[in-house]
């Protein structure tokens, strides 16, 4: 008797540390794809302008480079 109840106990507490069952849930997220095209015409765009407003910096300091 004595060894049955020990069996019993030691089934028990290790059936404390198994883990529980999952349950199968489906869950789908919907997630919007963003707009990479208008971010990369905006980028390019700015990149552009930056790089029109640098050739025209360089183009007025070009006279005056060397006549030191």
């Amino acid at each position: 008797m004595y060894k049955i109840v020990l069996a019993l106990a030691a089934i028990a507490s290790a059936s404390a540390f198994a883990p529980a069952p999952r349950q199968s849930v489906a869950r789908t997220v919907v997630r919007a794809e963003p707009d990479y095209d208008a971010k990369f015409d905006k980028l390019k765009k700015e990149a552009e302008e930056r790089l029109d407003d640098k050739v025209e910096e360089l183009m007025k300091n070009i006279e005056t480079v060397g006549q030191e």
